[in-house]
């Protein structure tokens, strides 16, 4: 298991469309599992139900945990996706 803190920079935070990437991205690393850690509370980081539910807003500091067989480059591309802005 990996993990690292990032600062969400775009101005909707992880609304719909950039929860959406985030989604995408996480899915498409099929052998490990992805999750959200804010305010003490882990979220399903391949549910959009679950992202959104986190309430990510602009200026957050979350914590990506990816664990499982592809778990370094899943890690290092959600935070790289997050730290871009999420195509926003």
């Amino acid at each position: 298991m990996v993990s690292a803190q990032v600062k969400v920079i775009n101005e909707t935070g992880l609304h719909a469309r950039p929860a959406n990437q985030f989604v995408k991205e996480a899915v498409s690393h099929r052998g490990c599992s992805v999750s959200i850690r804010k305010g003490g509370r882990s979220f399903n980081g391949k549910s959009i139900v679950s992202v959104l539910s986190a309430c990510v807003k602009c200026g957050d500091e979350i914590e990506i945990v990816a664990d499982g067989e592809d778990e370094e480059q899943a890690l290092a591309e959600l935070v790289a996706a997050v730290e871009s802005g999420l195509g926003e």
